[in-house]
């Protein structure tokens, strides 16, 4: 596991946060109702203690793929929902349409944090349309890190909860770049530091 000072944490903090509360201000204009996402809890664990964090548990999610328009593809975001059925009765009070509502919010979720980390490295970031993933996460995760040149062995997790009045999901939004993402992201989190 990289260890990581803790103003860099802090700063990883502050993107998820910005990330959280960037897609809870696009839902409450989308839904014409409040809707909050927690401040996140963030972890960047190596693939080889993935397992502890996800467990075998089948969970419905997105992957977004990453793309520095300088630097070419940086990664993907794969964003999932412990509790698909009750994310969907909680925004649209339909679990007949959860597809189409995990399609949209892993979409609000994605751009938030796309734009979220563009802003915090000052780069061009463009994310791909979501492709649906319905499977174990870490079994996704791998899939995910199979497409990626110069893999990295870590991710970074970012686990939040979105809330309406007393409701709240679990939502787990992970980071998988390549080498040289990471890399680069660690040392602006010093920088910021």
């Amino acid at each position: 596991m990289v260890e990581l000072k803790s103003e860099e944490v802090d700063a990883l903090r502050e993107l998820g946060n910005i990330g959280v509360a960037h897609a809870a201000t696009s839902l409450s204009t989308m839904l014409g109702r409040m809707v909050e996402m927690s401040v996140p809890n963030v972890l960047i664990v190596s693939f080889s203690e993935l397992h502890e964090h996800f467990g075998d548990q089948v969970v419905v999610g997105v992957v977004t793929a990453l793309e520095d328009v300088e630097n070419g593809r940086t990664g993907y975001l794969y964003i999932s929902f412990p509790e698909a059925k009750k994310v969907a009765g909680l925004l649209i009070d339909d679990e007949s349409l959860l597809d189409s509502t995990i399609m949209e919010l892993g979409n609000i979720l994605s751009s938030s944090f796309c734009n979220a980390i563009a802003d915090m490295l000052g780069i061009m970031l463009i994310p791909s349309p979501p492709s649906l993933a319905e499977d174990a996460s870490i079994a996704i995760v791998e899939v995910i890190a199979a497409q990626i040149a110069e893999k990295s062995e870590n991710v970074i997790i970012f686990e939040t909860e979105l809330k309406e009045n007393e409701n709240a999901v679990r939502i787990f939004i992970t980071l998988v770049p390549d080498e040289k993402f990471l890399s680069y992201i660690l040392k602006m989190l010093g920088m910021l530091g």
